[in-house]
């Protein structure tokens, strides 16, 4: 009678559980996902203020990319983590946790004096990044088939950039009355908060997770067995090698790193200007996403990241064009064209990673995905601040960039017969 008793306590409380997760529509959990995603879109966008931290702490370039790449790289060999521990912590957790750590992140910087302060508060905050991506990804992928999931994945990267927009906008006027250390203050409430509702919100995921977990132990599977799934298959594979190509090209963490510099300090913009020519190529990046997600949906994703490649390899070739004498709407438009382009290379390719992988291969491939890119990502830029410094020119950095992002669309074009 007790045993028979304890299976219906078990069968009702899972009973609840799966109600509680059925109460949440597909839109709503795709919404708050994207919650999340947005705050961490919103510290992307604090690059604005990275000329005013590099000109306060007297940084040069070299240190200034150092501390770039290594807090990036450290970040991104995180994601790792998280994409494992999500088989025994709740993805939820995982995805509120990593808003919390950005919080206190962006605390830190505005509070650093010296360049090992720098380094340390943006370790922390690119920690706190690294979760988003794996986690939030595959919580969607629970929720959409693989006819929308494109759409799904569009719309979630598309309106988390308006992180990138509002960010530099508000971060901008407010930096030019208050400074950027109280700016940065006021920016690590919200992420706080953010996090805090993911936890209490996208609860009820945890105990699907632990039942992916047993059925993939029943199966015979395991970490070992999944990541060497992964590798061996080609389609994968080749999209990793691509993101290594891109991740130097004209993905969002090279353009959002050196394009408010360059505007800065090559093209000499005040803070104003600087700052609306910005937000105008940051508003490209969210309405690229979202378009060419949906669209890919029915073109195909390698063909539409082929396209976008190209596109995005020749606008950073002829970035190097621009001197002394600039038409600024010239410049808004080329950079809105810029980043439509090369913002919606990772929803492409995350998609298309999305549909060839099932439950917490998932997790891994988009873990590993985003690795690639933090990793490789991290040297670029490291590469990327001793060739200005070198070099006194943003122009060899924007024909590296070009050619990386042409490479890479070279590469995609093999996989546009066996795409599927």
């Amino acid at each position: 009678m007790r045993i028979k008793f304890a299976s219906a306590v078990v069968l009702l409380l899972e009973g609840k559980n799966q109600n509680l997760r059925a109460d949440k529509s597909p839109t709503k959990v795709l919404l708050v996902a994207t919650l999340s995603h947005v705050m961490q879109h919103i510290y992307v966008g604090s690059s604005v203020l990275l000329p005013l931290i590099v000109a306060e702490l007297e940084l040069n370039y070299t240190e200034f990319g150092l501390a770039m790449a290594v807090s990036s790289l450290i970040g991104g060999l995180s994601q790792v983590f998280f994409s494992v521990a999500s088989r025994k912590i709740a993805r939820h957790m995982l995805l509120g946790l990593g808003n919390i750590l950005l919080s206190l992140g962006s605390f830190l910087t505005g509070l650093s004096q010296k360049l090992i302060h720098f380094l340390s508060a943006r370790l922390i905050s690119n920690i706190g990044v690294a979760p988003q991506h794996p986690m939030g990804t595959a919580i969607i992928s629970e929720k959409f088939d693989d006819e929308s999931i494109g759409r799904a994945v569009g719309f979630h990267y598309g309106l988390a950039y308006i992180g990138n927009i509002a960010g530099p906008a508000i971060m901008t006027l407010l930096a030019a009355a208050l400074g950027w250390r109280p700016t940065l203050f006021i920016f690590s409430i919200p992420a706080l908060t953010v996090g805090l509702i993911v936890i209490w919100y996208l609860g009820g995921f945890k105990v699907k997770a632990y039942v992916d977990v047993k059925a993939a132990g029943k199966s015979g599977t395991d970490l070992k067995s999944d990541i060497v799934t992964i590798m061996r298959t080609r389609s994968i594979a080749i999209i990793l090698a691509v993101q290594s190509l891109m991740s130097g090209g004209t993905d969002i963490g090279i353009l959002t790193t050196y394009i408010p510099l360059f505007l800065a300090n090559s093209l000499k913009m005040d803070i104003y200007v600087r700052g609306v020519l910005y937000t105008i190529g940051l508003l490209g990046g969210v309405v690229g996403p979202i378009l060419l997600g949906s669209y890919a949906g029915k073109a195909g994703y390698i063909r539409t990241s082929v396209f976008s490649a190209f596109s995005a390899s020749v606008l950073a070739y002829l970035l190097a064009s621009y001197g002394a004498e600039v038409n600024n709407y010239l410049l808004a438009f080329h950079l809105f064209i810029l980043m439509f382009a090369g913002f919606s290379l990772t929803t492409l390719l995350q998609s298309q990673l999305v549909r060839a992988t099932q439950g917490y291969n998932r997790d891994l491939a988009v873990g590993a995905f985003f690795t690639a890119g933090f990793i490789f990502g991290s040297l670029w830029t490291g590469i990327m601040g001793y060739l200005i410094d070198s070099l006194s020119s943003f122009k060899p950095v924007f024909l590296l960039m070009g050619t990386l992002e042409m490479v890479a669309s070279i590469v995609l074009m093999s996989q546009i017969r066996g795409e599927r």
